[in-house]
């Protein structure tokens, strides 16, 4: 829709507030309300504010979302058509309405559009239901908390290149900290034998505001029962404790999961085929395993003579080295085990020339590669949280904060910074998009994950790990940012997966 020249005639001073019976009649949802539905656009969403909180040494800001709220967006001008660019007339959103630093998320209403794009002016901010270009002070509207976050993150912090001279700057740098600690802590228990230490750090960071906001919903009923029950001191259930969290082998398929047409075990199948194999070609086989048994024994003899040749040359001096026949010795062993070796390979291949071996062999090898799969998934699973970010990482960032961005040198707060930014885009920023990977791949592979506990806690880290690149979307990662690298690689599988 080409809009974006009503959004530069229409200025601060010919802002149009809504009518208050438009607001109180709210978006047309039935028969009622058809001729309406063309002339009206409307929206509904949540916003994200920093709420003060006094303390002794200073006002600290914990971000809060609040709503939601149905709006109307816009209504089209009489005797206009829809699609012609002055159709439509946005209102302006006072202030007290909509306070000033607050951001947005969409959800979901009757009747609603999903806005796209926020602009503030001096008495408000308008809502649009397309992304334009260039307008002046305009805003993404997100689509989750972690997003609107990010947006208001962006505005707070921006390129990182110089200190912030938003009062919300520290404390948007502690969430930060705090988000990624918490997300750090949530992979440790994936493999974690003793979940206590990481359970007893990570409810009390769910407990502040700002990550409650961003992460409780993460965790089911269940789950906050079990690290309610910890914070009260109750660590009898430690073995539920364990298993709520973590990934565990047997929630992945088995060799004896997989099952035929008839529901039969397809690993009961292959053991009857090899033994009606042995029992057809008995005197064959065990001919051959004697034969091939002989050989081995014989490879063993060679190499305990080698290796005791090798502890008497070790012992004789250098002159009875050199008067010694050991080349020739050694010579004679190796062309034995030569021998030996060519006639037990000779034997193997003659395996093959038995009839229905090579069909045998190659279910075997089948499953051997069935379980060596399901393997690899499952410790995909489980070491993600050798791909996610460290602890050394994190207390890295926390120093830097610490010592440099909140200290009275100003040159040292600048350094602070840009170290600050370097460190989260070179370290931080990868390892996000790693762990998103390996949990998405993980999870698109029905066929091994069948277990649902341990289905649910690695979608938990696929979920965390989107929201913090959601909330971290605006940060420049290569030659763009972090989201547009999202956007181009899971963005588009996610997006095509939607659509199917």
């Amino acid at each position: 829709m080409q809009y974006h020249s009503v959004v530069m005639e229409q200025s601060d001073s010919e802002s149009h507030f809504p009518p208050v019976d438009l607001v109180r009649r709210g978006p047309p949802v039935d028969a009622r309300g058809l001729s309406r539905q063309g002339a009206e656009k409307w929206a509904r969403v949540m916003l994200v504010v920093p709420r003060p909180l006094e303390t002794s040494e200073r006002v600290r800001y914990d971000f809060v979302e609040k709503g939601p709220i149905t709006l109307p967006l816009a209504v089209r001008r009489e005797g206009t058509d829809a699609g012609s660019k002055d159709a439509w007339l946005f209102f302006t959103h006072p202030h007290t309405v909509f306070p000033a630093d607050a951001t947005f998320y969409n959800v979901p209403g009757r009747g609603c559009l999903g806005a796209r794009l926020a602009c503030h002016g001096n008495d408000g901010v308008r809502l649009y239901d397309e992304v334009g270009a260039g307008l002046p002070r305009s805003e993404r509207v997100a689509d989750s908390f972690a997003g609107a976050l990010g947006v208001l993150r962006q505005r707070v912090l921006g390129e990182m290149k110089e200190p912030s001279d938003s009062e919300l700057a520290r404390d948007m740098l502690e969430l930060d900290l705090d988000l990624l600690e918490l997300f750090n802590l949530t992979v440790d228990l994936l493999r974690a034998e003793n979940p206590l230490r990481a359970l007893s750090e990570l409810y009390p960071h769910l407990l502040k505001p700002s990550v409650h906001h961003f992460a409780w919903d993460a965790f089911d009923e269940r789950e906050h029962d079990v690290m309610r029950a910890l914070a009260d001191g109750e660590r009898s259930s430690l073995r539920e404790m364990s298993s709520a969290f973590r990934v565990i082998r047997r929630d992945f398929t088995r060799v004896a999961d997989v099952r035929d047409a008839r529901g039969r075990q397809a690993i009961l199948e292959l053991l009857q085929e090899y033994e009606a194999f042995e029992r057809e070609h008995a005197e064959t086989l065990a001919d051959l395993g004697r034969r091939i048994q002989a050989e081995e024994e014989r490879l063993a003899e060679v190499r305990a003579k080698v290796r005791q040749l090798q502890r008497s040359e070790e012992q004789s001096s250098r002159v009875g080295r050199l008067l010694s026949r050991r080349r020739n010795t050694l010579r004679m062993l190796r062309a034995e085990a030569v021998k030996a070796l060519r006639a037990k390979r000779e034997l193997e291949a003659r395996y093959h020339q038995i009839p229905g071996y090579e069909r045998l062999e190659g279910l075997t090898r089948r499953v051997q590669g069935f379980e060596a799969e399901i393997r690899r998934v499952f410790e995909l699973a489980r070491d993600m949280v050798e791909h996610t970010v460290s602890r050394d990482e994190l207390d890295a960032l926390r120093a830097l904060v610490e010592e440099k961005i909140l200290s009275e040198d100003p040159a040292a707060v600048r350094a602070g910074y840009r170290q600050y930014s370097l460190r989260l885009r070179a370290e931080v920023l990868p390892k996000l998009l790693m762990t998103y990977s390996l949990s998405a791949y993980v999870l698109r592979r029905p066929d091994a994950l069948v277990g649902e506990a341990s289905r649910r806690n690695v979608l938990r880290i696929n979920d965390l790990a989107h929201r913090l690149i959601e909330y971290f979307r605006y940060v420049r990662y290569g030659k763009s940012t972090l989201g547009d690298a999202w956007d181009e690689t899971w963005g588009q599988v996610v997006a095509l997966e939607a659509r199917l």
